[in-house]
């Protein structure tokens, strides 16, 4: 058995980089960018009026002109006009580049307009560049405005189509199969005996998946019999990029999963992993390199192993530059009582000062799948000795 931290290492070092597409702009949402993006010109790429108002000449304004003759109007998306009297102004919009032989432009707020003149309020004080947005103010051709490895969010698609990316290179978000095993379990369509339950955890792990832009997915449900998970996995491994079990990795005489997966040539790397709950968690790698996931059937179990290890394994693979784990502050006392990493579904609340605050959510167990409705997450409380975790103290928090 290993520790949480050694799972990490293992899988991290086991899951390949995913490759990489072009898509056009409007599909790219949510994909992780592999590539940096830099500005093709200045921005702004000219001097821009900050304001409708009139340009005018700050010297004229310093030498006692206050009524302007208004030569034009200046409108965005126009050539700049060139003023022809330094004495007379500019009428201009937002946007607009800034007329040559102008410097200062004077908000229509303090401004008063008749018979073709413009006069300035005695308040207002003129000044060289006040609201004009300067050429390159923002940033200069050549810089570089988004890195390889972020997320791309609607900050980075106005970056992306800023600079003319009509397509970008992402990470191809990989086929996943996620497979539910067990002959108690019954479809949400049927009504299950006694002895059955309803499908979930299959249904937990696509919606976690496609939560986080995983959406090339398929479900499906094995029964415990080790013939048809050796025939049904073997045609799975074939079409899949990722695999992701639920069920029979246990003990138990019908938990044929690790047999059958070794049969098929996946390469155990780890069983049994030094937590709570999960601690039947089984991680492999077939000899084509596709990452085998078989998590604990439990609810509770597949829910947090979901969070804990597949995503943030996805993401590194799908090259998400520095993927961080959130910190959070517990709100009471908790006592970890297995000498094994702890994960502590949470709520999370705001003390005094505003700060969040995590307040443990207390399950019946690893089945008790219904009281992680009123979590926000889970904590990590560490496993190296440390049994108390005052209030207070500082732990790793996995938001769903």
């Amino acid at each position: 058995m290993i520790s949480v931290q050694e799972a990490d290492k293992i899988i991290e070092q086991s899951l390949d980089p995913f490759p990489v597409e072009r898509v056009p702009l409007d599909q790219a949402a949510g994909r992780v960018l592999r590539e940096d993006l830099y500005a093709d010109r200045d921005a702004p790429p000219f001097d821009k009026a900050a304001m409708d108002g009139i340009a005018v000449c700050h010297a004229s304004w310093e030498q006692g002109t206050r009524t302007f003759f208004v030569e034009g109007i200046q409108k965005a998306g126009s050539p700049a006009l060139v003023l022809k009297n330094k004495n007379n102004c500019i009428e201009i919009m937002t946007g607009a580049p800034l007329p040559s032989g102008c410097d200062s432009i004077v908000p229509v707020e303090s401004l008063r307009h008749a018979d073709g003149y413009a006069r300035i309020d005695e308040e207002f004080k003129v000044a060289r560049g006040r609201n004009v947005h300067e050429r390159a103010a923002d940033y200069k051709k050549g810089d570089l405005l988004a890195k390889a490895g972020c997320r791309l969010l609607s900050p980075q698609i106005a970056v992306a189509a800023a600079v003319g990316k009509a397509e970008v290179l992402v990470s191809r978000t990989p086929l996943i199969a996620v497979i539910g095993t067990g002959d108690e379990l019954v479809g949400l369509d049927q009504e299950p005996a006694p002895y059955q339950i309803r499908q979930s955890n299959s249904y937990t792990i696509q919606s976690a998946l496609h939560l986080h832009g995983y959406v090339k997915t398929r479900r499906f449900h094995l029964r415990d019999e080790k013939e048809v998970l050796l025939e049904t996995l073997s045609k799975i491994l074939k079409d899949f990029e990722v695999l992701i079990l639920s069920g029979g990795v246990s003990m138990g005489k019908y938990d044929y999963v690790p047999e059958v997966l070794t049969r098929l040539g996946v390469e155990v790397l780890f069983h049994k992993v030094k937590q709570r709950p999960g601690k039947p968690f089984w991680f492999g790698k077939s000899r084509e390199g596709k990452a085998v996931f078989a998590l604990p059937g439990n609810p509770v179990s597949t829910h947090v192993s979901a969070y804990r290890y597949i995503l943030p394994h996805l993401n590194r693979a799908l090259g998400l530059m520095n993927p961080s784990v959130e910190l959070i502050a517990l709100n009471e006392d908790v006592e970890n009582k297995t000498p094994f990493t702890y994960f502590l579904p949470v709520a999370v609340l705001y003390d005094q000062g505003a700060r969040p605050v995590a307040r443990p959510v207390f399950t019946h167990g690893s089945g008790d799948y219904a009281s992680l409705v009123k979590s926000d997450g889970f904590v990590e409380l560490g496993g190296q000795g440390r049994r108390d975790f005052p209030m207070g103290t500082i732990v790793p928090f996995y938001r769903w």
